[in-house]
């Protein structure tokens, strides 16, 4: 039972039902499970050994594919969805972490009646969210409430005569807000209310109806025209609906009050340390750190590409490397989410990209953490909801200047280069500010791939032979002589003390972390980053043909920056859909690279043309010289002549007969003449007629086809003659 973990699936073949393992007993006397799919299941205890025996019978397996398991992003959850589960999850999250009490009927009931007198909700209600919660997943997304499934989904509803929504409270009946009253408010929002931060949401709606919805009257009393709303026009409260409804309010909000000023004050402030740790997986810490080696490019290795970013994820409670990333990009949440997607695959066929070869033991981590602590600049801001929504991990930020607080992962940047800069050219030594210093970046021979192999191989001497002096073992790893090297603390913890490993498919999770961008549907494919891509959607629905024909549009796409051979179109971000788009043959010369070596060769590119536009420009300008030197001689030409005569009919009338003229003269001008290398053409000769010849004298120059003839005629006698 050792090889199972929480929120993995097991499908009773026989039975035809699904259960998803909630509690893992520590002491693996057993552990809890509950079917995915009966409405009023309830969790259900499994003695390890009778579990045992019915897998051994075949009665059981785990399943793979968990068809809860979606990956959303926030941003594209309804804000009334959202509050909807947040409130469910308020509701529940005191009796889900009570474990494993929670799992019992007796204790359930108790803690169940508890809540329903603090909270005043139905037992019912609670029942329905612990099920859902339990069900589908164990996360917070898991209480996201199922609307989606009713109604006209994404459908405005169609304007009619009759006056939708609620009566309003005065004599006029109001007017239904057409698409045109949409634009005009989404108009006045981006155009006036966020760029002028003095202009209340009132004061916004009088300009909208003073440009729009007024009338100019002449006012009898004063002589001058005054403007007069008219009589149907939108309300305030219909403004102000349509304008949260079609903007991202937040967005705006932090253009308004300027980004600084957002940022400090109104902004999400993420966790806080509450949970410990206690076993592995419990707390990852991440962190950045800039190579003190240089590096040089894999295509040009004569030109240095600089000092490459290393990211570490490290488990706290083992201090096992769990996660790497090795990139040329600055430290960025980017960077951060390609090494916690590492942190959570398997590593043998990311180490085998590289040329190393290891077994799934040599580094066996591959799991979710309870708690994620990196720093604010990364792991902070709405990008990293998805994560804690999606797989319900807890963020905590270490405040600026504090180091100390992820002091584990800060350490490994110590160790880990230490086992290798000895060897490494282009390492930097602590001289190299020092006057007269060798400059380190002129030893650079190294390439990232290169690189990385070498990161690799320290990793794994560190995860399974470096022995950690300063670890405090607890009086159970003393008892079981558990040496203080992470790989091996690794597999004790997971045996007696956590248990709980939080495994999720890896394909979901890096898909959900990779980023997004807009990419161009052009008639040449999907453009991103100056690559083309294509997909089997693309080509069935013509995209390429509709680009061509009707013009360029947008998708949305994720893509992971160190591998472009393949970017992900996203078919339903809501549904967690995304389409595999590989590279055209146009774009087959940038394969195997990396992002950032794209966007370098393309600088390099346009650096090149920019230095070649000087040299350019003076060919082009020589060669207008040369054009209009030769233009000049023509008209000096024809000035020497005598004017035509005739009509401009008759002249222009010959143009054929002059045409075959001049063709005739330029035949004899090109005539090909077959003089042996150096002879001179001979002069006038003397002509001596053959007597008995009927024969018409031809004193016309040989065309090609008769020397080619004459040629022929040699070559057979010389072959009758041998």
């Amino acid at each position: 039972m050792k090889d199972l973990s929480v929120n993995l699936l097991l499908e009773f073949s026989d039975e035809h039902r699904v259960e998803r393992v909630l509690w893992i007993d520590p002491g693996m006397q057993g552990l809890y499970l509950m079917d995915i799919h009966d409405p009023k299941a309830l969790p259900e205890f499994y003695p390890a050994e009778e579990l045992e025996k019915m897998r051994d019978a075949g009665e059981w397996h785990v399943l793979e594919t968990d068809p809860w398991q979606i990956a959303l992003s926030e941003e594209n959850i309804a804000e009334f969805y959202r509050q909807k589960r947040d409130a469910a999850w308020e509701m529940i999250r005191p009796l889900i972490f009570d474990q494993p009490a929670i799992f019992d009927a007796i204790a359930r009931s108790e803690a169940i009646k508890r809540s329903m007198e603090e909270s005043g909700v139905t037992k019912q209600t609670i029942y329905r969210f612990l099920r859902r919660y339990w069900q589908r997943g164990m996360t917070p997304n898991a209480l996201l409430p199922d609307y989606a499934r009713c109604g006209g989904r994404g459908k405005d509803k169609s304007a009619s005569e009759k006056k939708r929504g609620r009566i309003p409270d005065r004599d006029d009946l109001g007017v239904n807000v057409t698409s045109e009253m949409r634009q005009l408010f989404r108009t006045i929002a981006t155009k006036k209310f966020i760029t002028n931060s003095q202009l209340d949401f009132r004061a916004a709606y009088d300009e909208l109806i003073a440009d729009n919805f007024c009338e100019r009257v002449l006012n009898e009393h004063t002589g001058q025209q005054e403007l007069v709303p008219q009589k149907d026009i939108p309300s305030l409260r219909q403004f102000r609906y349509w304008y949260q409804k079609d903007n991202d309010v937040f967005h705006l909000d932090r253009i308004r009050r300027t980004p600084r000023v957002y940022d400090k004050d109104m902004r999400a402030i993420l966790g806080s340390s509450t949970a410990e740790t206690i076993g592995p997986a419990s707390r990852y810490q991440i962190d950045a750190t800039i190579a003190d080696v240089y590096l040089v490019s894999r295509y040009d290795p004569t030109m240095i590409v600089g000092r490459p970013v290393l990211y570490i994820v490290i488990d706290v409670f083992s201090r096992i490397i769990t996660g790497v990333y090795v990139g040329l990009e600055g430290p960025s949440w980017v960077s951060a989410m390609m090494a916690l997607s590492n942190a959570v695959m398997s590593k043998v066929a990311y180490c085998r990209k590289f040329g190393v070869e290891i077994q799934e033991a040599d580094w066996p981590c591959q799991a979710m953490p309870d708690v994620l602590l990196g720093d604010k600049g990364e792991i902070a801001g709405k990008t990293i909801e998805t994560l804690v929504k999606n797989y319900h991990v807890h963020v905590e930020n270490a405040a600026p200047y504090r180091a100390d607080w992820k002091g584990i992962v800060e350490q490994r940047f110590r160790l880990i280069p230490a086992r290798f800069k000895a060897f490494t050219p282009g390492f930097i030594a602590p001289d190299y500010q020092e006057r007269g210093a060798r400059d380190y970046r002129l030893d650079a021979i190294l390439n990232i791939d290169q690189f990385t192999r070498i990161i690799l191989y320290s990793i794994l001497y560190y995860n399974n032979q470096h022995l950690l002096n300063e670890y405090e073992k607890s009086p159970d790893m003393i008892a079981d002589q558990v040496p203080a090297i992470p790989c091996d603390l690794w597999e004790w913890g997971v045996a007696h003390r956590s248990g709980r490993l939080r495994s999720y498919a890896p394909e979901k999770v890096q898909l959900s972390l990779m980023p997004s961008d807009d990419a161009t549907v052009t008639a040449s494919g999907i453009r991103y980053a100056t690559c083309f891509y294509t997909c089997e959607k693309a080509m069935e629905e013509h995209w390429f043909e509709r680009a061509r024909q009707k013009g360029r549009w947008k998708v949305r796409i994720s893509y992971d920056p160190r591998h472009m051979d393949e970017i992900y179109l996203h078919e339903d971000a809501k549904g967690g859909k995304f389409i595999p788009c590989t590279l055209t043959e146009k774009s087959r010369h940038h394969k195997g690279r990396m992002l950032w070596e794209i966007l370098q060769v393309n600088s390099d590119e346009r650096r090149r043309q920019r230095n070649h536009e000087p040299q350019a420009l003076r060919s082009r300008i020589n060669l207008n010289e040369k054009i209009k030197s030769i233009v000049n001689e023509a008209e000096a030409m024809q000035s020497e002549v005598s004017p035509p005569s005739g009509s401009a009919r008759q002249r222009t009338g010959n143009i054929r007969e002059n045409r075959s003229k001049e063709s005739h003269e330029n035949r004899k001008r090109e005539a090909f003449r077959m003089l042996p290398s150096g002879e001179a053409a001979p002069g006038t000769a003397a002509v001596l007629p053959f007597p008995k010849t009927n024969e018409v004298d031809d004193y016309r120059l040989p065309g090609i086809a008769d020397i080619m003839r004459g040629q022929r005629e040699d070559q057979g006698d010389d072959d009758h003659g041998g």
